[in-house]
């Protein structure tokens, strides 16, 4: 069924807060997980958009990522802008998300879990992740791994989201 507040036929309503260690070792959460590690300039410190490099990222990962933008609002609370999203996620969702905001795209009253937890990841300032279960008009019940990477071009204040929402099994 096509969701009204967003224009697509799919939504993940809940996902279960899992460890890294939940996913199969050959996932694309695991590799972009040892990636994001890979490019902390010291530990305790967070990578910033500067030490991306998409030539080293896994291109099994690509089309499932994407970025968005940490936003700041005036009374406190956070949105995101969507700066990319991966070519597999589109097809998923059935909408290109990129140059939106989060609250546009989903609509805080009706989303409030997904919002939630891209301001969890943000606050805790560590990796999230996800597995979810979501009915999809297309592919009927999908799996979803689903994993949030904070960013800080300061190597502390979240800025940035790296992000990843795979099916599983893989397609």
């Amino acid at each position: 069924m096509t969701n009204r507040h967003t224009g697509t036929d799919f939504q993940l309503p809940h996902a279960d807060q899992v460890e890294v260690d939940t996913f199969p070792a050959d996932s694309s959460v695991v590799a972009l997980h040892r990636y994001w590690q890979s490019i902390a300039p010291e530990p305790g410190i967070l990578p910033g958009r500067q030490h991306l490099d998409p030539l080293d990222i896994d291109t099994a990962a690509m089309p499932w990522m994407f970025f968005m933008d940490v936003l700041r609002e005036p009374d406190g609370s956070f949105d995101y802008l969507y700066r990319v999203v991966g070519t597999g996620n589109v097809a998923l969702v059935g909408k290109d998300a990129t140059g939106k905001r989060a609250n546009d795209v989903f609509g805080r009253d009706h989303s409030a879990f997904v919002l939630g937890t891209f301001d969890q990841t943000v606050e805790a300032a560590v990796p999230t992740f996800w597995i979810g279960r979501a009915p999809h008009e297309r592919f009927g019940d999908i799996v979803l791994h689903r994993a949030l990477f904070p960013m800080a071009g300061d190597g502390r204040t979240v800025d940035m989201l790296l992000c990843i929402a795979a099916p599983w099994p893989a397609s």
